[in-house]
């Protein structure tokens, strides 16, 4: 009869928020891969960041006590964001398995995944700002050690 919906649309619709739910639960774990990349490449800065302290032991003069503070600070950012990163694996992982779970025995309950996915993304973009804020305070090293390789040479020159 029209208007009634066939086998097929109402096979589709049947399998249709199976679908979705195991969209939802699987998309968490896509977005480890990036964030896996973030959280090698903010760890090999900072161990090139311990680096550079243990550099510091050579020269104990006042400049090198300045430089010290400002890696501190860059090392405090560092660590943050390492955390953070290192959270918002846990959460999309968790995320990912309460989803499969909830998908089991209650798919009406998949808000859950939702939140935890939302918590990861904003450990992600908490991540980013100190990761920037980490580049604005390298930028500042980069520019008063320039200062100071110009301010010997010019002493050197007279």
């Amino acid at each position: 009869p029209a208007g009634s919906p066939s086998e097929a649309e109402e096979t589709a619709d049947h399998t249709r928020p199976g679908m979705f739910a195991t969209e939802v639960w699987l998309t968490p774990l896509i977005l480890v891969p990036g964030v896996a990349l973030l959280i090698v490449s903010t760890a090999a800065r900072f161990g090139q960041l311990q680096t550079e302290i243990h550099r510091l032991f050579d020269h104990p003069d006042a400049h090198a006590m300045l430089l010290s503070r400002q890696l501190l600070r860059r090392s405090s950012l560092f660590r943050n964001a390492l955390i953070s990163l290192y959270v918002s694996v846990g959460l999309f992982g968790l995320g990912s398995l309460l989803g499969g779970v909830v998908n089991i025995w209650r798919p009406e309950s998949l808000w859950v995944v939702g939140g935890a996915t939302m918590c990861g993304i904003g450990c992600i973009v908490y991540a980013a700002i100190q990761l920037i804020r980490e580049a604005t305070i390298c930028l500042q090293v980069i520019v008063d050690q320039t200062e100071q390789l110009q301010h010997a040479n010019d002493g050197e020159t007279t």
